[in-house]
């Protein structure tokens, strides 16, 4: 069975996310759901995770932090 990090590796690969793309991801799923604590735990600025943030959006065409972890756990709707 893949571990949480090896789950987030292959999403985040089947997304073609960035590495701090990733990173944001992974703290996502670690329960980081605020800018503030995205930020804490990855070290980037408001405006880099900003932009790292509209780009995860576009990239796996979710529109919510919401729905980004629904489709992490359980896969687009439909499939």
């Amino acid at each position: 069975m893949s571990t949480l990090d090896d789950k987030i590796r292959k999403f985040c690969a089947e997304y073609g996310l960035s590495p701090q793309q990733t990173r944001i991801v992974a703290a996502m799923m670690a329960g980081a759901l605020t800018n503030e604590a995205i930020r804490r735990r990855t070290g980037m600025t408001q405006g880099a995770l900003s932009a790292h943030l509209w780009r995860i959006a576009k990239k796996t065409m979710t529109i919510s932090r919401v729905e980004l972890l629904y489709l992490f756990y359980e896969g687009r709707r439909g499939e």
